[in-house]
């Protein structure tokens, strides 16, 4: 039996049409079984994305053939495995990052459809609305397929609004009335959460919660799984987060993370503090909330996942132009000073 011929259009088609119907799922105003359906459409959207992916590459979609069994495709985790081995991410969205996420929400799926899952729809919302928006960046810049395109997007990806305060789960140990199924679920992420952090990964790519501009307000990392888990696993409680939490960099932090992620042409030069001093000069840096945080208190100012991105984002030209500007500008109130 000769195997099957694939269309990688129609995987991309297919795949758009499984995202759509997983963010129309999960923002119908009733349902049941929301988190649940919503998971197994986004992964299924991932796995046809990504083995659209492959198929356009030239590699294998298929596992070896059995005597007497027909083809059988790559699962999702399989297909991710293969895009991972292969580099074939977009040069625009951190690999390592896209692939915690996307594994994290496999985890939550398998569960859910083999056995069952505990009420964990606020664990699993970060992880599902950051894998819609490292969706769409995946698909735009691998097939020049645009998910807005198709999304009235006064909504938010997957919700009008994050169902809690910023993410912050449970305790260091789970409560003893946790299922096992629970328990080991939470311990898988955590897991995963310090591989990826481990490895570099902008981790606002791997879960976040956003407000209703779309603007990053903490990204998870194992810190914030910390659980609290009611009878049998019934409920998840979160609680809120500080901004000690969400700004996590010092300047010199800051730079270093910058640096080692700024890849790709017009991003050669290594940035030092005087380029983000005139950046913040230039942009009011630490007057956004979102950027920068400063105790009363305090002297100094931290810098958050935001500030680590819009860094990561400038090429070496706007830098040049904005450091030109900032010199003009001293050497104006220089010789204002001494007039």
């Amino acid at each position: 039996m000769p195997q099957p011929y694939v269309s990688s259009r129609r995987l991309v088609a297919n795949s758009l049409s499984a995202m759509l119907a997983a963010i129309e799922v999960y923002n119908k105003p009733r349902m049941e079984y929301r988190d649940e359906v919503t998971v197994v459409l986004v992964v299924n959207a991932w796995e046809l994305a990504l083995k659209a992916t492959l198929r356009q590459a030239g590699k294998r979609i298929f596992y070896p053939k059995k005597r007497n069994e027909p083809y059988r495709t790559l699962a999702a985790e399989d297909a991710l495995k293969q895009v991972v081995i292969n580099k074939l991410f977009p040069t625009g969205v951190d690999g390592t990052a896209l692939a915690a996420n996307v594994t994290a929400l496999v985890g939550y799926r398998n569960r859910a459809v083999h056995l069952y899952a505990a009420d964990l729809g606020e664990m699993v919302y970060p992880f599902l609305q950051t894998s819609v928006l490292n969706y769409r960046d995946f698909m735009l810049d691998r097939f020049n397929k645009d998910l807005a395109d198709s999304i009235t997007w006064q909504l938010l990806p997957l919700g009008a609004k994050a169902p809690t305060e910023p993410i912050q789960f449970m305790k260091t140990e789970p409560a003893t009335s946790a299922v096992t199924e629970v328990q080991d679920f939470i311990e898988d992420l955590r897991e995963l959460l310090d591989k990826a952090q481990a490895a570099g990964a902008d981790m606002q790519r791997v879960a976040a919660v956003y407000d209703v501009h779309l603007n990053s307000v903490k990204a998870v990392t194992r810190a914030d799984l910390i659980v609290s888990v009611a009878h049998e696993g019934e409920r998840v409680m979160v609680k809120k987060t500080d901004p000690n939490q969400t700004h996590p960099y010092t300047r010199t932090k800051l730079l270093e993370r910058v640096n080692a992620k700024r890849k790709g042409p017009g991003k050669d030069r290594t940035l030092t503090t005087h380029d983000h001093q005139a950046l913040c000069w230039k942009e009011n840096l630490r007057d956004d909330p979102r950027m920068a945080w400063k105790h009363s208190d305090g002297v100094t100012y931290v810098w958050s996942g935001d500030a680590m991105r819009h860094m990561v984002d400038l090429t070496d030209e706007q830098y040049a132009d904005v450091r030109v500007e900032y010199q003009e500008a001293l050497r104006k109130r220089k010789s204002e000073a001494k007039s």
